[in-house]
């Protein structure tokens, strides 16, 4: 049976991946900061497939203890998916530092610190693929189309961070048969997205899904769309 470890599994993209891959089987670890506060993961996890761990991806010691409890279990699939977005503080001339510094903690560092600390468990697996969740507000070449979402520069910055980081672990670790992947989502409707978004869940999960069922190595170091298009930096 295949395995994925997600981050940030307790609402909109990640919950939804925890839902559509024990639906197709897999062994689950569904990944949050306060499980317990999400009755929709405690739903998903009445799946045999799910267990529930407690992950503070900005924590060294909860990421630690994480990676102490998952010693010898292999993960074909790792989902850097944790992330937060600050809509206070992003006018420039009012902008919050402390919240700046809070999404590059959770946004890079967060997703970093948990591949680091995981990076054997994925290279002992079959599959061997890591999957960074970013966005299109991350991209330099994109930017003026996607002004209309707002400055966001704590969201914007930490997703190009993040970008940037995973495309330097792609090359790092693909002399080991490891991928790694970026996916911009799209615009979907989850709390971060807001009702009128453009995309379910379902669609943007379904897409991405249906994307990593391919060859990861054919994958690796790419920016995609959820629908496989590639997506600009």
């Amino acid at each position: 049976m295949s395995r994925v470890l997600i981050t940030g599994a307790n609402r909109g993209l990640g919950l939804e991946f925890a839902r559509q891959y024990a639906a197709e089987g897999w062994d689950v670890i569904a990944t949050a900061r306060n499980p317990k506060q999400s009755k929709e993961l405690e739903q998903a996890a009445k799946n045999k497939n799910v267990s529930v761990q407690a992950l503070n991806v900005t924590s060294d010691e909860s990421v630690k203890e994480l990676a102490t409890a998952l010693d010898g279990k292999l993960i074909d699939l790792l989902i850097l998916n944790s992330a937060i977005f600050t809509r206070d503080g992003n006018k420039f001339g009012e902008l919050d530092f402390a919240g700046w510094r809070e999404s590059f903690e959770t946004n890079i560092l967060g997703a970093v610190r948990v591949a680091e600390a995981l990076i054997e468990n994925v290279a002992a697996s079959e599959r061997k693929q890591i999957v960074a969740i970013s966005t299109g507000m991350g991209s330099l070449e994109t930017l003026e189309s996607t002004i209309g979402f707002g400055s966001a520069y704590q969201y914007r910055t930490s997703k190009a961070a993040l970008n940037m980081a995973m495309s330097i672990l792609a090359r790092d670790v693909r002399p080991r048969g490891i991928s790694v992947v970026i996916f911009s989502p799209g615009w979907v409707q989850t709390d971060m997205g807001g009702a009128n978004a453009a995309l379910t869940p379902e669609q943007s999960i379904g897409g991405m899904r249906k994307v990593l069922g391919g060859d990861p190595m054919e994958l690796t170091g790419k920016f995609l769309s959820y629908d496989g298009s590639i997506w600009p930096w």
